[in-house]
């Protein structure tokens, strides 16, 4: 059974929805990285009772998923903010090369760290990256 980044993030999702059991050993294995044998060995049970675990709890992660959808929004979520952040960075831009209003260029600083902030929520800091004031 191949480890999928994606049950982690479905996990965070939808974790509360399994049972505690199930989520605790969902966790050691996509977030924790465990093995089977491992998780097995920490909790005092056999390995094919972790490997049916998983295989239930990425069952009802998919399921879950499927009817509601939220992993799909909340992907959206992210590209419109990184196109959000595009223009603001546009607006910041276009404020230097013609020396416009530094009222507008400072405020659109103060967007764009928030842009920053609101992307690295989605753990994914190499993606949303910060800006740079060109002197």
């Amino acid at each position: 059974m191949a480890k999928e980044l994606r049950y982690s993030v479905l996990l965070d999702i939808y974790g509360p929805l399994l049972t505690d059991k199930q989520r605790e050993i969902m966790e050691f294995y996509y977030n924790e990285d465990l093995s089977l044998g491992e998780i097995a060995d920490e909790l005092g049970i056999s390995r094919q009772g972790v490997h049916d675990a998983v295989k239930k709890g990425s069952d009802a992660l998919d399921e879950y998923d499927e009817k509601l959808g939220f992993s799909k929004l909340d992907g959206q979520r992210y590209e419109e903010l990184k196109e959000i952040k595009k223009l603001a960075l546009a607006v910041f831009e276009e404020c230097q090369r013609k020396n416009y209003a530094r009222s507008i260029a400072e405020k659109t600083i103060v967007l764009l760290e928030t842009l920053d902030e609101k992307l690295e929520e989605y753990n994914a800091p190499e993606l949303s990256g910060g800006f740079e004031i060109k002197k």
